[in-house]
């Protein structure tokens, strides 16, 4: 065999067996790749399907694309009055007249019809809701709580059906935050918030607004100056925020995360009642509450471990985001209402909305205008949530402190004191103007060289509030003092305990005095430090008595009660009252 011939069958032999390894991975028969591995060649790659009960809060973040917050909107507002079938059939000194303070939370509001119109410096402008209408396209009424009784009102406007929507809302509130003398504290807060991770915010406007009262005979606008216009939760903000539309939400009234059974029932209970359930928790989309009420049996079983509760029934990073936000910002007004839950549908998990701003850094307002209702010390910090069951069980948990104090690092970098300025300046471009004219200038309660001092201040007390932050971590927690009775010839004071983070020993001193000053010459008792959680003193003359009850942690930290009460307008905070008749009985005071 000649060598040519050797090479040239060695070569087809090569190939031969070149192909019959190609083959293997074929299928025999027709020579194709096997179904299994052509799938697994041509798989894209995919994002796995997330649980619904592992969504982060998110917000829309387009909605405030355009939102200018030193720009200014014209509303001109027409009361006419309306018909008693739709209960507008009031003159609107009526409607002003209206009262709805916590001891009376279920006044029927007062309503009057309007003709609602948006417009310009001028007047109502073409193309706008209500322009060249004469007849009535929405529902007016005094809106808040406290804020009812001041001078300035705050309102609601009501769009009809047929006058279609501003921005996408049909309820509209504006705000004239009586109690703010920056007038710019809510546009801040909701204007922060927006850039806090795992909450969403609620769309702010300065407003400028007229008001012609034809039910009074008026035939032009009157100037009733700035207010601001918040976004208000309900079931058109979770569709206009990508939320889940059919979800639940609630909006706090008085609601420390007890179960309030004698209130918060189902609604297919015979003893359900719309009214009572509205002063825990109002609801704003349905009067579905099997799944409210089931995260409230768990969080106020103490059988059920609170790590097991949280994590069936919360997202850790909106609520650190929550509770940090607002200690941060000195909001402290949001440790019974001020906020609201809301529940995807078909989820378990529930997360908090954060509502009404009006209240933040005033630390050193109320220093500075001595204020005489400044907040409680227990009101600085985590102590300020204390009350609310959610939070006590969390924060007795080192892994959620550690988390809450993450979050409080992570928003000092995104809310300093720099940022807080530059937005203040650019709202005072609107501001400044109505501060500094009627109607709003004779309603502030200081001074305009005392607002500059304020405006340059608030920015520091982020700085200040984060302090109290630390504080309130090595301060016993505060606790509530009982009703005193009498055991023979002695009257017997007790109180709860004041929990210390660090498992420090805590003694308690117990003060009695003839007022609520506890001055020395007002002392009828002082005792010395102890351990118990109560004390027996000699029955006192008939007369009116205050008590008080100091905590001490071993570090020096102190700690005063929960407990307060109001004389002309004061709040008197850490003590309680008593009376001992002439008959030798004691009444406790509420």
């Amino acid at each position: 065999m000649t060598k040519k011939r050797i090479v040239l069958i060695t070569g087809i032999l090569a190939a031969l067996l070149l192909l019959t390894g190609c083959m293997t991975d074929m299928d025999t028969q027709t020579g194709e790749q096997p179904a299994a591995d052509a799938e697994a060649t041509r798989a894209a790659d995919k994002i796995a399907v997330a649980d619904i009960n592992d969504l982060a809060l998110t917000d829309d973040k387009t909605l405030y694309a355009d939102q200018d917050a030193a720009s200014l909107v014209y509303f001109y507002i027409t009361v006419r009055g309306g018909n008693a079938a739709d209960g507008t059939n009031h003159t609107f000194e009526e409607v002003n007249a209206y009262r709805n303070v916590q001891e009376n939370p279920n006044v029927n509001k007062i309503k009057t019809g309007i003709l609602f119109q948006i417009g310009d410096e001028t007047g109502p402008l073409p193309g706008e809701i209500g322009y060249g209408e004469t007849m009535n396209n929405a529902s007016m009424n005094v809106r808040g709580r406290s804020s009812t009784t001041a001078p300035q009102k705050s309102y609601r406007i009501d769009l009809y059906n047929t006058a279609g929507l501003w921005r996408g809302q049909r309820a509209i509130a504006i705000n004239k935050h009586p109690y703010d003398r920056t007038r710019l504290r809510n546009m801040l807060y909701f204007t922060l918030l927006q850039d806090v991770p795992d909450m969403t915010s609620l769309r702010t406007q300065f407003v400028q607004v007229f008001i012609k009262d034809e039910t009074a005979g008026e035939t032009a606008f009157t100037d009733y100056g700035l207010f601001t216009q918040v976004e208000l939760p309900n079931g058109r903000y979770l569709r206009n925020h990508s939320l889940s539309r059919n979800g639940n939400l609630y909006k706090a009234n008085y609601c420390e995360f007890y179960r309030y059974s004698d209130q918060l029932r189902l609604a297919t209970d015979p003893n359900y009642d719309i009214d009572a359930f509205s002063e825990v928790l109002e609801p704003k989309t349905n009067e579905d509450h099997e799944k409210l009420l089931t995260i409230l049996d768990d969080v106020n079983d103490y059988a059920v471990p609170i790590e097991e509760t949280v994590g069936k029934y919360f997202d850790l990073d909106n609520v650190t985001s929550f509770l940090a936000y607002n200690i941060l910002m000195g909001n402290v007004d949001t440790n019974s209402q001020n906020y609201l839950l809301y529940s995807p549908v078909n989820s378990d998990i529930w997360y908090f909305i954060c509502w009404d701003g009006d209240g933040c850094l005033t630390r050193f307002e109320t220093t500075y205008c001595e204020d005489e209702n400044a907040a409680s010390s227990w009101q600085r910090g985590v102590s300020n949530y204390w009350g609310m069951r959610l939070f006590n069980r969390m924060l007795r948990v080192d892994e959620y402190r550690d988390a809450l104090r993450e979050k409080m690092e992570l928003l000092r970098g995104i809310i300093t004191p720099e940022r807080i300025a530059a937005e203040i300046a650019a709202y005072r471009t609107v501001v400044d103007t109505f501060t500094g004219r009627m109607p709003d200038t004779i309603n502030l309660t200081c001074t305009l060289e005392q607002l500059e001092v304020l405006y340059q201040n608030m920015p520091y007390d982020v700085d200040t509030a984060y302090q109290d932050f630390l504080d309130s971590l090595k301060n016993p927690m505060p606790f509530f003092l009982d009703d005193v009775y009498l055991e023979e010839d002695s009257l017997v004071l007790s109180w709860g305990e004041a929990f210390s983070f660090e498992a420090e020993t805590v003694h308690y001193t117990l003060e009695v005095a003839t007022d609520w000053s506890f001055a020395p010459e007002t002392l009828v008792h002082t005792g010395s430090p102890q351990l118990q959680l109560s004390e027996s003193i000699p029955m006192p003359p008939a007369g009116d008595y205050c008590w008080r009850v100091t905590a001490q942690n071993e570090n020096g930290y102190t700690q005063v009660a929960f407990d307060w009460f109001v004389t002309t307008d004061v709040n008197h905070y850490g003590m309680r009252r008593f009376t001992v008749t002439d008959a030798g009985e004691v009444l406790n005071a509420q």
